[in-house]
């Protein structure tokens, strides 16, 4: 059989170019459209798919593009190509129905815990955690009913385990972040014991273990302090104090410990400034009688590099920021419960409003996610486990069975 003309003029391509070409290549590429070119042949699904490529497309993409992705009811879910918006003669939004991973009947409830990576992290319920991949529908659940039973002879343990179930609702604080010197997906929750002491966890993804770490929590801490959901970036996951703005506080995950970053002197002691990350940067918005502060930390760390704009527009939530940085995209409520998105350029300028027709539910929530090719982390480690577990267990009967003949 002949070759298509299509088949023929690929194969040219790669014969043509070396591979070190064509990476290099890829590595321009916005990733929703690699995601599709992974089809096109067996090599270029190779070299797309292969991890150090995957990485190295996330740290070096030249223009990322984000995901709005909306939950309501718990259940029922859709996102938005936030990038869409910038094209000129786009007036609408593309709306996308997504399929919850795992769904199952009667539908589960479903909740945010955070992203990073371009990987999603959920809480179903009763006791499963789901790390997923919007771009490539890609998806693990991680069930941590194991670590509850294991709990309960440790009535401590079993309250830490168990608080998962009511993170939205008691958590003084919960985060979802990478730790790149152990290679794992990270989730961390502060909550207030019986005792009414202060406790924060650590649940490693990978080897799905749960590990206290009370003593490392700064006081003094309440319900009041801090915004509960954390934001990763840097290695760290960070909190803005919501009721005295002065400072936020940061979580690095590789080396366990708690520091604090200042806000610029005009916010300090401002009230409900809020977190938001734009374009990879630490950035702090707050509401003014008619228009809305966005501040961003340019440098990580350096107080110097706090930058202001103002958007001349109240109740303005920014979302993210275009692969330039001159440009805000960001939503807001132009009536009872309908929601439009807005984009800005960064000196303040309204480029166009983009109505968007949906009625926001009570039960809702929303993520902005960074697209990625970044695989789900495999199984390697459960399945090790399981290993060891079983080689465990027959070294023990061996030793069982060498005793009885004796």
């Amino acid at each position: 059989m002949e070759q298509s003309s299509m088949e023929k003029n690929f194969k040219c391509i790669n014969d043509l170019l070396p591979l070190e070409l064509i990476r290099s290549i890829f590595l321009r590429i916005p990733v929703k459209h690699l995601a599709r070119a992974k089809c096109v042949s067996k090599l270029w699904n190779t070299l797309i798919s292969d991890p150090s490529f995957t990485k190295s497309h996330l740290h070096h993409s030249l223009a990322p593009t984000h995901k709005y992705i909306l939950i309501e009811n718990y259940h029922d879910a859709s996102s938005v190509d936030l990038d869409a918006l910038l094209v000129e003669d786009n007036d609408g939004v593309d709306e996308e129905s997504l399929s919850l991973p795992f769904m199952k009947k009667p539908p589960s409830r479903f909740c945010f815990l955070g992203s990073c990576r371009g990987l999603v992290l959920l809480h179903r319920e009763p006791q499963f955690l789901i790390l997923w991949n919007p771009l490539i529908d890609s998806s693990k659940r991680i069930s941590y009913s194991h670590m509850v039973n294991a709990a309960r002879k440790d009535r401590d343990s079993f309250r830490s385990v168990n608080k998962v179930f009511s993170i939205l609702d008691d958590a003084l604080l919960y985060g979802f972040g990478y730790d790149a010197s152990r290679d794992d997906y990270i989730l961390v929750v502060a909550y207030k014991g019986k005792d009414s002491e202060n406790h924060f966890d650590m649940c490693c993804l990978g080897s799905k273990s749960w590990i206290n770490l009370d003593a490392a929590l700064p006081k003094p801490m309440s319900w009041f302090d801090w915004t509960r959901h954390g934001l990763f970036c840097n290695g760290a996951i960070h909190w803005i104090n919501f009721y005295h703005g002065e400072e936020i506080l940061l979580f690095d995950l590789k080396e366990r410990t708690f520091s604090k970053i200042s806000l610029p002197e005009q916010l300090m002691w401002t009230r409900k400034s809020r977190l938001v990350l734009l374009g990879g940067s630490l950035a702090v918005y707050l509401y003014k009688q008619d228009k809305t502060e966005i501040w961003v930390m340019k440098e990580y760390k350096v107080q110097t590099s706090w930058t202001l704009y103002e958007i001349p527009l109240k109740l303005f939530k920014p979302l993210c920021l275009s692969g330039d940085g001159d440009i805000i995209i960001g939503s807001r409520y132009t009536s009872h419960d309908v929601m439009g998105f807005y984009i800005y350029n960064v000196s303040g300028e309204l480029l166009k409003p983009v109505q968007y027709l949906y009625v926001m539910h009570y039960h809702a929530s929303y993520n902005v996610c960074t697209d990625s090719l970044m695989p789900i982390p495999n199984k390697i480690k459960e399945k090790k486990m399981k290993k060891d577990h079983r080689n465990h267990r027959q070294v023990k009967l061996g030793k069982r069975i060498r005793t009885d003949q004796m």
